[in-house]
């Protein structure tokens, strides 16, 4: 491992220096205007094996990569309107634009889904080495996952463990950065503006407020399931703190089951997800790397009160690392909400309407209420 320090002045020597290591399908740690960074050639496969090993990725965690502007970017990603938008008005910048994956990337960067997020770091030394490199480098921070983010060096090495730092080619040390939010997150696959994480830059102010979290208006049923897993990926992270509870509200036929099957999607189940019309409850067990619970699919269609709810013994679904789906909530909605709230819940309310044979509209509400 070597390490360089940058002082502002020596940005060839730097650019020179990272280009061999990449080139070799090496593993540099990089400074950016959020926190320290890992990146290799997110094009060679050795390279991004090399990459999850440092990185103990844990599942349902994309890899973004960056690029030196948008004419690289449109190399590996389809730039729709709304992300073109992104990219002419706030980037280079703390933003990340998932759109959909050209397939252009090793395997294992793009998602599972096809999607790919792009970062345009707001630091020269980084797209100055892009640029001169030719070729996207990934753009994930430097911690293992479940460590902290590293703002300096010596806090990466302190936190890693012996079999990380050995992984690691080339640090590239700009001092102690400072404290930032992440990048915010933003989804542009749906043709709409979906904000999938917040973080540093303003963008989440657009959708703030009482509008939606998450919009689509999908025109198939796959689009459906698309949405749903986004929404999963959306929220990923609250399993491990709390229950995770999707109300599903809408029209007959709008597609709260197809939803159903995407969140299922994302969370590797593979048994086929049916509508728990008549059972009312159906369980999948999910294994997320090192983490597992249960998917609870629910249908209140057949409940005819609210004592039949508590007849149902729901309150021991509601646990850490459970996900609930229950459809038709919006006939007992106080009483549910009631319920998850009494159980420590991250309540999502999603909206569908049916507006034509084939289009459905779907919104995605934070109901947290603590």
């Amino acid at each position: 491992m070597k390490i360089v320090t940058y002082n502002g002045t020596n940005i060839d020597e730097i650019v020179k220096e990272a280009v061999k290591v990449l080139s070799g399908g090496g593993l540099i740690v990089y400074p950016t205007e959020t926190c320290y960074g890992v990146g290799v050639d997110a094009t060679k496969l050795n390279a991004v094996e090399k990459l999850f090993k440092y990185k103990a990725r844990r599942e349902g965690k994309p890899i973004s990569i960056a690029v030196s502007d948008i004419d690289m970017a449109n190399k590996y990603v389809d730039i729709n309107d709304i992300a073109r938008s992104i990219y002419e008005n706030y980037l280079p910048g703390p933003i990340t634009v998932v759109s959909k994956g050209l397939n252009k990337v090793a395997n294992g960067v793009q998602s599972e889904y096809g999607t790919l997020g792009v970062r345009m770091p707001d630091f020269s030394l980084i797209l100055d080495l892009v640029r001169t490199y030719g070729k996207p480098i990934t753009a994930t921070s430097a911690n293992m996952s479940y460590r902290p983010r590293p703002y300096s060096i010596k806090q990466l090495l302190k936190d890693l463990p012996d079999k990380q730092e050995t992984l690691i080619d080339l640090i590239i040390d700009a001092g102690e950065l400072p404290y930032s939010e992440p990048s915010t997150v933003v989804d542009t696959t749906m043709n709409s503006l979906n904000i999938m994480r917040e973080g540093k830059n303003l963008l989440g102010q657009i959708i703030g407020g009482k509008e939606p979290l998450l919009f689509s208006k999908t025109t198939s049923p796959q689009e459906t399931i698309d949405f749903g897993s986004m929404n999963m990926l959306r929220f990923n992270d609250v399993p491990l703190e709390r229950p995770l509870v999707f109300l599903l509200s809408g029209d007959l036929g709008a597609g709260k089951t197809q939803f159903s099957k995407g969140i299922a999607r994302h969370l590797g189940i593979k048994d086929i997800i049916k509508s728990p019309t008549y059972n009312i409850v159906s369980e999948y067990k999910y294994v997320q790397g090192e983490r597992e619970g249960l998917f609870v699919h629910t249908d209140t269609w057949r409940v005819e009160s609210e004592k039949d709810i508590l007849a149902l013994d729901y309150q021991r679904y509601i646990v850490t690392g459970n996900i609930i789906a229950i459809e038709w909530a919006d006939k007992y909605l106080k009483d549910l909400i009631d319920m998850m709230q009494g159980n420590n819940a991250r309540i999502v309310n999603v909206i569908f309407k049916y507006l034509t044979e084939t289009e459905r509209e779907i919104a995605t509400y934070d109901y947290i209420g603590d």
